[in-house]
């Protein structure tokens, strides 16, 4: 497998991970009724949009052994 096939794959892998508490919310808000948890829906949703738009890139960089900065 390519090098580039294989990052790929860990970073989907990684952002549908990011996924299950939004689709653990959504199956209680549904059997809960939709419309008196959307706004609960949509702190998820946003949430974990906000999570893989951070940590696909970073595993991008690990993955290519990119150096990245030390935390201060």
């Amino acid at each position: 497998m390519q090098t580039i096939r294989i990052k790929r794959r860990v970073q989907f892998i990684c952002a549908v991970f990011l996924h299950i508490p939004l689709v653990a919310i959504a199956a209680y808000a549904l059997s809960e009724g939709f419309m008196n948890h959307l706004s609960v829906l949509l702190v998820g949703l946003v949430a974990t949009l906000l999570a893989t738009l951070m940590i696909v890139p970073y595993i991008g960089r690990v993955l290519d052994g990119g150096a990245l900065e030390t935390a201060r």
